[in-house]
């Protein structure tokens, strides 16, 4: 890391000299008394005219730079990219606002610390045994990595055969799909130990609609479920959404639970910008239906054994073009804890079966491995019974616990006011990206992440240069003015929701908060997109989602600005909860983009905060390697960020604050009142700098 530093800390000292010397060049200080005059734009909007390409340019080539690896959360290059905007912040006097003691250094003050952490699955330590009924013959389990027992016939003894971790099967420690196991100290070492008989319940779904319950009639108290395939309506959506494997909210592998070795990549896509799932075919989760992990336990299971997928054995499978468990390119998964849900119905471990195991399993009943695997591939109904009673399963998990931390980046430029600095514009961008991917065909390994989200979080520096340098001369708003970067958004909006549950101001004063996701594409010359779903906006053109879903005074003042200053074209195609004959009605079909629900404004919404979410749409490069600096229309930037800080200075100044819309889509009303049985925003001090906290 401190080789990192050695480095990154002259390039750093190098981008604000340039910066410096090309602003010096391009706006030559007025001689004599005209020094003190402002032009009337920039005194009408503070100094939003001095935010520039060259400036957006220099920081966006920093951000996207292949020395910070694709900025993954956690990661060292995205501790580097929050080092490089907080020493930005210090150098231009911006107000930290986030850790006040046990700090080292002027930059910690302004990282807000997010307690990470890992589990992650020993192998070494982990082991699987079935321990079966001699098969004719005396063989044991067919598949096995080792068996022992009798030599059959009567009175043989139980074989037990062992399988192999990450080869035949596999799982997850964090509980994505299931419950999280809890390791204990098992001779000194922690670890999870799980055993029972076994039964088979088709596709383990519970469904309200329909009464269906393939548990009815068997006994599975203390016993490990075996199931295999998705409910049709489920397995339709994931088809027509082009998924293979993942699943809606509530279905297996929607969040990673069975799908245990899918790549990490994909992961945090569905997570960040597809926050906000399409709701399930079935209804409500734990209300219409109960995934098989929750209906296991429910009805006393203590674990489910799900037999994989064509596409889940591919990729627990590295011969055959997967990864397997312990290959991930970002390093190990990590969960925020603080800010997880707590579960709607409790759920049990899940196990992924691998072809061996799923014969083993089945050898000997009315049904056999390859029988259940095809019907569970064609997602064919199947009758539930109960397997050999002298079949068992007995799990060894070793557990590793490892912490790690994030940080969300916050800075203010206090109000000149005496009563209304004390209320808040949060502007607002997200630090992170989705790290390293899989080689392109030159070798290139980075998500750089220029577009996704380096081109706001340039914007946003851009901006607290211009409120810091703006209030150094005087020029600054009555109220205050909070700039956050926030981290996690990739992971599933993580950092806007830490800044929302545990605030460290009174969030209900703040103002509005004004969102910049991808801001720096637009349509040049030979643009195409073979996606018909992407809608990408041309130069001074931008998507504006929210105001009219939130606050039409928003709205109105966003308007008024932008009429009277830079003049893009507003565009409002995403701003809307559902398709119409004129909004997201590209797809994917039926529910659209859902843009809405999809950046850090969004938990400002929940929390009835005005929001206004500046995007410049989807493109091929989203969430690739291809999304590198060279490709950004920092013009459009540029303008992009005047017309933000410009709308920030007017709220700022205005004696009146935008209200929030007296009708508010369902969706929206049920997630605010959910934080607030939750009880979000009650204020929290900042915590203290982690272990291994930048510095």
């Amino acid at each position: 890391m401190r080789r990192i530093f050695l480095t990154i800390g002259p390039l750093a000292a190098l981008s604000l000299s340039v910066f410096y010397s090309m602003r010096a060049a391009e706006n030559p200080k007025p001689k004599g008394k005209t020094a003190k005059s402002a032009p009337a734009a920039a005194m009408t909007y503070g100094n939003s005219d001095s935010i520039s390409e060259a400036e957006v340019k220099i920081y966006d080539y920093f951000l996207a730079s292949d020395q910070l690896e694709g900025r993954n959360l956690p990661s060292r290059g995205f501790d580097v990219a929050a080092l490089y905007v907080a020493s930005h912040l210090a150098e231009w006097g911006v107000k930290p606002a986030g850790s006040t003691s046990g700090t080292d250094g002027p930059l910690q003050p302004y990282f807000v610390p997010m307690e990470l952490v890992s589990k992650q699955i020993v192998g070494d330590e982990t082991k699987l045994t079935l321990t079966a009924p001699p098969a004719a013959g005396g063989r044991g389990a067919a598949g096995a990595t080792g068996a022992s027992g009798g030599a059959g016939g009567r009175g043989a003894a139980p074989s037990n055969a062992e399988f192999q971790y990450g080869k035949d099967w596999t799982t997850t420690a964090g509980g994505r799909g299931g419950a999280p196991l809890e390791p204990v100290d098992i001779n000194g070492k922690p670890a999870v130990e799980i055993s029972g008989g076994l039964v088979f319940a088709g596709n383990g779904y519970t469904v309200v609609k329909g009464n269906i319950n393939p548990y009815e009639g068997l006994d599975v108290k203390g016993k490990i479920v075996v199931i295999a395939g998705l409910p049709p309506e489920i397995a339709a959506q994931q088809a027509a959404a082009g998924r293979g494997g993942r699943g809606a909210a509530g279905a297996r592998g929607a969040s990673g639970g069975t799908d245990a070795a899918a790549p990490d990549t994909a992961a945090t896509a569905a997570a960040g910008r597809g926050g906000a799932a399409p709701p399930n075919p079935l209804g409500e989760n734990c209300k219409d239906f109960m995934t098989p992990e929750e209906a296991a336990a429910k009805n006393g299971a203590v674990a489910v054994i799900n037999i994989a997928s064509f596409a889940q054995l591919t990729a627990m499978n590295p011969a055959g073009g997967g990864r397997g468990p312990a290959a991930a390119l970002n390093g190990p998964a990590f969960t925020f804890p603080k800010i997880a849900a707590p579960p709607l119905c409790a759920a049990v471990p899940v196990i992924t079966a691998g072809t061996a195991l799923a014969t083993a399993i089945f050898q000997g009943e009315k049904r056999d491995g390859a029988q259940v695997f095809y019907a569970g591939g064609a997602n064919t109904k199947q009758d539930s019974f109960a397997l050999n009673t002298e079949k068992k399963i007995s799990l060894h998990l070793g557990v590793h616990t490892e912490p790690g931390h994030g940080e969300n980046v916050i800075g203010i430029v206090e109000g000149g006011d005496p009563v209304l600095k004390n209320e808040y514009v949060v502007i607002s961008a997200h630090l992170d990206h989705i790290g390293l991917a899989a080689p392109l065909p030159d070798g290139h390994n980075v998500n750089n992440g220029a577009d996704d989200d380096g081109s706001g979080s340039s914007g946003l520096l851009a901006l607290a240069r211009a409120y810091a340098e703006g209030a150094a001369k005087g020029i600054r708003p009555k109220r205050s003015m909070i700039f956050l970067w926030n981290a996690g958004e990739e992971k599933g909006l993580w950092g806007s929701a830490y800044f929302n549950e545990y605030p460290s101001i009174d969030l209900t004063k703040v103002v509005a908060d004004l969102n910049m996701d991808m801001i720096g594409r637009t349509q040049g010359p030979g643009y195409s997109d073979p996606d018909r779903t992407h809608l990408l906006v041309k130069p001074d053109e931008i998507f504006v989602v929210g105001p009219d879903i939130s606050s039409k005074d928003l709205e109105k003042t966003l308007e008024t600005v932008n009429d009277s200053y830079q003049k893009l074209s507003l565009n409002h195609f995403y701003d809307t909860t559902a398709p119409d004959a004129t909004h997201d009605n590209l797809g994917p079909q039926p529910r659209g983009q859902r843009i809405f629900y999809r950046s850090d404004h969004y938990n400002f919404a929940k929390m009835g905060i005005p929001i206004a979410f500046f995007t410049n749409g989807l493109h091929p490069d989203y969430h690739r390697a291809t999304d590198t600096p060279d490709k950004i229309d920092y013009k459009q930037i540029e303008k992009v960020s005047r017309t933000v800080s410009a709308v920030a200075w007017v709220l700022g100044n205005q004696d009146s604050r935008p209200e929030i819309n007296s009708k508010l889509p369902d969706e929206l009303i049920k997630d605010m009142k959910t934080v607030k049985d939750q009880g979000w925003g009650k204020v929290t001090p900042v915590l203290a700098p982690l272990p291994h906290e930048p510095f």
